[in-house]
């Protein structure tokens, strides 16, 4: 066995040397007998590296890739970069003597092509391994023999080469077709919408995921709530299911991440060419790094602004970011709390991503004020959420020693957006939550 070993190293050092293509069968022999031998040696399990190296040299001459295909090197063998397998390869392979090294020959080939797709097509990823893992499961539950799961991982091999030609045939680039996979354009109520809507959605929410990944954005919690809504926009405005939207809005997001990556904003930006509203996680402390004293002096709480909108005063736990440092003439009380305000219906005073300072509702008369409002009849135009940050105006009718509202208006400061108003509001249907104090 440790002959066997010298030779496959040696033969990885050769490759692609013309004379090692020659002789590459009879390395594959002795590689075959060993993986059988070391199964009655106690101890004597093979590795997994050596089992790839094995597999590699048998296969060098007949995998077609984008690029020289070279195989493993001798010390820490590394996996091979397989993208497309041949129909001369998957020939040869089917008509291979030993088929319990065909099974892992395709096994080996399959599981690397899907860990590569995977990078870059998250619903791809995911389903060619749930079939090529179903597959294995039978055969090694004998539901099927040798000769019949080298079949179907041959007919997962061809799938999986016609999926790398569809973006192709829809027009999409791979990047488009990743997002346009997430949008389970299989299920019966998103097939409705057809094929040119789906597309057009999946361009859009490219641009869209293109133009709002920043540096480290995945650990930013207030980029990635901002993104949501983003794409939640997107989903409604071409009329996407409304019941589908949620869960196609998080795959979207799992997809953003792997590939956002790439298209982040390089690090040579200089964070003084930004505007003020664009801060940073560096921006917020952690628990850790803040003294007690400074808090609700020098330092306030960030929320998200869903966070406080949708439990802020309902005895809920409030999830917090962190700590933020605040330098205005103002005096800090523990009532003060921070969030970035998404949008631009408020400009020219809350600029769309500016962190904001506010207050719980200080009840009273709110004619005139800016304040955060949630409610079940409220659908703000640009987050799609039920709650909303505007202008408070109301009409109120007393009855003896109460009083109901008859209209509340929401009104944007920016005049393309419109009102929002809401007319006979009942107990629970409406609340002020907090006061717009000032942009930091």
């Amino acid at each position: 066995l440790h002959f066997v070993t010298q030779l496959s190293q040696a033969f990885a050092l050769a490759v692609p040397h013309e004379e090692t293509i020659k002789i590459r069968d009879e390395v594959g022999f002795f590689q075959a007998v060993r993986s059988r031998l070391s199964k009655f040696i106690t101890g004597a399990g093979k590795a997994e590296e050596e089992l790839d190296s094995a597999i590699k040299q048998i296969i060098s001459k007949a995998v077609v890739s984008d690029k020289v295909v070279d195989i493993f090197e001798a010390a820490g063998i590394k996996k091979p970069d397989i993208s497309i397998l041949s129909e001369e390869f998957l020939s040869e392979v089917k008509g291979m003597a030993h088929k319990n090294l065909a099974f892992e020959l395709l096994k080996k080939l399959l599981n690397d092509e899907i860990k590569l797709r995977s990078k870059k097509n998250l619903i791809q990823g995911r389903s060619f391994a749930e079939m090529l893992e179903k597959s294995i499961r039978k055969y090694k539950n004998k539901a099927i023999d040798s000769a019949k799961i080298i079949e179907e991982l041959i007919e997962l091999a061809k799938t999986m080469r016609e999926a790398g030609k569809r973006g192709e045939g829809l027009n999409l680039t791979d990047d488009e077709l990743a997002f346009y996979d997430a949008l389970e354009v299989n299920d019966s109520a998103v097939k409705v919408l057809g094929d040119e809507a789906l597309r057009t959605i999946a361009r859009e929410l490219v641009q869209t995921v293109r133009n709002n990944v920043n540096i480290d954005w995945t650990l930013k919690e207030s980029l990635q709530a901002k993104l949501r809504i983003y794409v939640k926009r997107v989903l409604k405005k071409y009329g996407y299911p409304p019941d589908k939207q949620k869960k196609a809005t998080e795959t979207v997001l799992e997809q953003a991440k792997l590939i956002g990556k790439d298209w982040a904003e390089p690090s040579s930006v200089k964070m003084e060419e930004k505007e003020k509203t664009d801060l940073y996680v560096k921006d917020i402390l952690s628990e850790s790094e803040v003294d007690l004293n400074d808090k609700f002096v020098s330092l306030l709480p960030v929320y998200s602004l869903e966070a406080i909108a949708t439990s802020f005063g309902k005895e809920e736990v409030v999830n917090q970011f962190g700590w933020m440092r605040i330098n205005l003439p103002i005096k800090l009380n523990k009532d003060m709390f921070i969030a970035k305000v998404v949008g631009k219906s408020m400009e020219p005073i809350i600029k769309d991503g500016s962190w904001c300072l506010f207050r719980p509702d200080q009840g009273g008369s709110r004619n005139g004020k800016i304040v955060l409002v949630e409610s079940h009849l409220v659908s703000d135009p640009e987050t799609m959420q039920s709650y909303t940050i505007k202008r408070y105006f109301s009409k109120k009718k007393f009855t003896e020693d109460i009083f109901r509202h008859t209209k509340i208006i929401l009104s944007p400061d920016n005049k393309d957006f419109k009102d929002i108003v809401l007319e006979d509001v009942q107990e629970g249907d409406f609340r002020v939550i907090a006061e717009f104090v000032e942009v930091i």
